[in-house]
Order: structure tokens, then C-alpha cells, then sequence
């Protein structure tokens, strides 16, 4: 779908009646027939005005102050992008974007947006410059459909009731909340309203596994990987010499158990965040499977291939890619770094004191530039590949995911996992917006506008 869109700064004034005025060169470019009213549409919420032609610069629009309340946007000069349609003589004006999340608002200075603060705020400064409105809500926000969110004006988050929004971006952290009635309630109402709600739904361990392996071509860049019952885990114990063992609803490194065989003896070593991880011995199978017993009765697990992957510094190494869906609605690779484990960790996980650094620079120093170049050029091909097979198989809207890849010592690619909800705290906000935030922003721009035209 090719969508018209033009940047407007719409300007708030004081009139003797609710009227739009707009440029006459703006006039004759839509075509608006002058004589008839003009629907306004931002969001969720619309008016229907006068149009009249004045002498004022092509890009802006001047409303009456009383539009803007009625259309619930702040009062002040913003810029917004604008699409007109002649099918239903209605100016669409957005995208009104709204991140849902969880919030801390008892602290008096302004809300705490747990782990996305920053990003938050990068995103609000990216969809002002380019033309937009975001805001930030919880569950409890939203009401028979009406949202109260966090905006920013005068440099502050101010709460307010916004416009139902053009596109829902799903930034919730539990598992548990995104699992409870009051969100699968909200979420139902997304859909009656037809406002897109996207990366709405964790990814489990298996299912992945499952659209990945069900596709040929993938299998090779996939390490074994089975769900965990004692004759399982015996037999992939005895193929190979290490074994992760995830639990299927895992995330940030937690609870990985790490088992590797040394001298005749089992060894398991369990994340546990900062610091070293807690090894155990054991004598044999059974011996480990009663330690492990108690996990398994708590939640799933699936047991995946150890793969010898590349090192740095003796540190585990590997990979994490951003995938976004861009203006095309098509996936692409917008960002990469190389995750490196603290010491004495297995795991790469930031949240396990991992740190980042350039693939490039890193995959230089192992080989040499060329090479370097060749294979973070195959690390991003497949990530993108990843990211198409999961949209197409998973349910919902899948607008970004954070895909792990690791290389071998012999150079060979290996899918480790892929992610609904990446971490935002991968490198430090200076103040410039990332890649991934103006993917994200080019995503939701495109779903605003063509879900009008649907």
C-alpha cells in the first residue's frame, strides 16, 4: 500500500467558530471541496469543522483552540503528519502512538517507566521532531475506552486523557500481567476498536523452536533442542558434551542451567546474576536428575545443544541483532552488538553483567576485516530470515524482535533465541536516537495511517 503522507504544524488560534484554516495551495493539492464539512480525525477521536482558505504557509493548519480540546491534544503548536482521503472527506491527523507498560507513579518528581525510561523519552523526542503524538500508559489507564497517559510538555511527563491511539506498541514486562483477564480484556478491546496492538504476546522457548525447525532450510543453523524429561535429557546428555537447559518462559538469562560432563563426572552451573554461578557435582545421571527434579515441578523446560562458539578474551560471545518491520511492512536488520559474559558467566545476558561492543570490531580482531565483514553481513541475513518466519507463524502483530546468533570456531551461524521484547539498555542514551526508535517509530507511522484506509 502507498500511503500520502505530508508533515503539518497544526496551530492552535482563537476563533468565533469551529473552523479549520488551511492554505489554498494545500486546498488545491487535496482537491477539498471548500463547501462542505471536513472530518478531522486524530486517533481515536474525531470532529467535523468548516474549511476556509487563508493566507497562511502550506504546511501548517490553524485550529481553534476549542478543536483541540474537543480532539483531547495538548494545546500548543505540534507537529503531526497528515493524509487526506476523498472517499470520506476526512483529514487524518498522526500517528497518535501509545506504549503500554508497566508504571511507577508514586514518586512526585515524574513516573518511573521500569527499564525504558530513557527509551521512552527518546521516543517522544523522535515522533515530535518527525510529526506525532506519544504517550506512555498502564492497564488501570485505560477505561470503557478512554486512555489517561503520560506526555511530555514543558520538558515534564504530564498526565492527562489522550485520543485513543492509531497503533499500540507492547512494552509489558510480566509474563503474569500480560496473562491476567484485565489485559486480555484491554486487548479484546483493541480489537473492536481496530487499533493494531503489536509484539502483544511473549514468545515461549518451544514454540519457536517449532516455526524455525518446521522450515528445512533453517534446521542446520538450529541446535538440537527437546523438552526435558529424564529419558530425554539422559539421551542428549549422552550425544553431546554440554546442554542448556532454559525454561521455556525464560528471559534475561535467568535460571539456565548449564550441564557439561568432566572426568566420568556430571557438572551443573545455574545463573544466578551477578557474580559466579553456582556449580554442583555429580556421580552420575540419576543423581543430577533428582537435583533437577524440583526445577521441572515448578515450570517447563526444554534442553538445547552446547554449541563451541567463538570467545573473546575467554569470555562467551555472541550476538544480538534488532529486527524491525519498516515502512514496507517488510523486516530488516537495524542494529547489531556483540554481547560479551562477565567473568566466570555463561550466559551473554546484559542483565546477567554482560557489556556490549561492536560486532565488527570484535569479529575483526578474531579474523581479519573482510572476513569480519562477510559474517556479520550472514549474521544480520539471518536474524531478518528468523524474524519473517516467527512473524508469519506467531499470532498477533510482531513489529520487533531482538535475535541472538552465535559463531562457532569453524565460522558456522547458530540461532540461540529470539526476542519478543529486547532489552532498550543495550548501549548508553546520549540524547541521539537510535536506529531501532526510528524503525520502531517508521512501524507504527505505517500502521496508523493504512489501517484508515482499510
Amino acid at each position: 500500500m502507498t500511503l500520502s503522507l505530508l508533515p503539518i504544524t497544526i496551530v492552535p488560534i482563537k476563533s468565533f467558530q469551529n473552523s479549520l484554516k488551511i492554505s489554498h495551495s494545500l486546498i488545491n493539492f487535496w482537491k477539498i471541496n471548500t463547501t462542505k464539512s471536513l472530518v478531522i480525525a486524530v486517533g481515536g477521536n474525531q470532529v467535523e469543522v468548516a474549511v476556509e482558505g487563508a493566507a497562511i504557509t502550506k504546511d501548517e493548519i490553524h485550529l481553534d483552540e476549542n478543536l483541540f480540546y474537543e480532539l483531547l491534544i495538548p494545546l500548543q503548536e505540534t507537529q503531526l503528519i497528515s493524509s487526506y482521503s476523498h472517499k470520506v472527506n476526512s483529514l487524518f491527523l498522526g500517528p497518535v502512538i501509545g506504549l503500554l507498560t508497566e508504571i511507577n507513579d508514586s514518586i512526585k518528581e515524574e513516573p518511573y517507566f521500569p527499564s525504558i525510561q530513557n527509551f521512552c523519552r527518546e521516543m517522544h523526542n523522535q515522533v515530535s521532531e518527525i510529526g506525532g503524538i506519544f504517550f506512555v500508559f498502564q492497564l488501570h489507564d485505560y477505561f470503557e475506552g478512554k486512555i489517561s497517559g503520560y506526555y511530555i510538555q514543558n520538558e515534564m511527563w504530564q498526565k492527562s486523557t489522550v485520543p485513543l491511539p492509531d497503533v499500540i506498541y507492547n512494552r509489558i514486562h510480566s509474563r503474569r500481567l500480560e496473562a491476567s483477564p484485565i489485559f486480555q480484556k484491554f486487548k479484546a478491546s483493541t480489537i473492536v476498536n481496530n487499533i493494531p496492538l503489536f509484539n502483544d504476546q511473549f514468545l515461549s522457548k518451544d514454540k519457536v523452536y517449532e516455526y524455525l525447525f518446521s522450515e528445512e532450510y533453517m534446521q542446520p543453523y538450529l541446535p538440537e533442542t527437546v523438552s526435558v524429561t529424564k529419558d530425554m535429557l539422559e539421551e542428549m546428555i549422552r550425544k553431546y558434551d554440554s546442554l542448556f537447559i532454559k525454561p521455556i518462559h525464560g528471559s534475561q538469562g535467568r535460571n539456565i542451567i548449564k550441564i557439561s560432563k568432566e572426568n566420568n563426572h556430571i557438572i551443573s552451573e545455574i545463573s544466578t546474576g551477578m557474580g559466579l554461578d553456582k556449580k554442583s557435582l555429580f556421580q552420575d545421571f540419576d543423581q543430577l536428575f533428582m537435583w533437577i527434579k524440583p526445577f521441572l515441578k515448578k515450570r517447563s523446560y526444554l534442553a538445547q545443544q552446547g554449541i563451541n562458539l567463538m570467545k573473546y578474551k575467554n569470555k562467551l560471545l555472541d550476538f544480538r541483532i534488532l529486527c524491525h518491520r519498516n515502512y514496507q511492512n517488510a523486516w530488516e536488520a537495524t542494529s547489531a552488538v556483540a554481547r560479551i559474559s562477565a567473568d566466570e558467566q555463561f550466559v551473554s545476558n546484559i542483565a546477567r553483567g554482560g557489556e556490549v561492543m561492536s560486532p565488527l570490531q570484535i569479529l575483526s580482531q578474531l579474523s581479519n576485516r573482510k572476513t569480519a565483514i562477510q559474517q556479520l553481513t550472514l549474521i544480520k541475513e539471518l536474524a531478518v530470515e528468523v524474524s519473517s518466519i516467527i512473524s508469519q507463524n506467531a499470532d498477533g502483530f510482531i513489529g520487533e524482535l531482538g535475535i541472538d546468533i552465535g559463531v562457532d570456531e569453524n565460522g558456522m551461524l547458530w540461532i540461540i533465541e529470539a526476542n519478543v521484547k529486547p532489552s532498550k539498555n543495550l548501549d548508553v542514551y546520549d540524547k541521539k536516537v537510535r536506529p531501532s526508535a526510528k524503525a520502531l517509530i517508521e512501524y507504527m507511522t505505517f500502521l496508523s495511517f493504512s489501517r484508515r484506509y482499510e
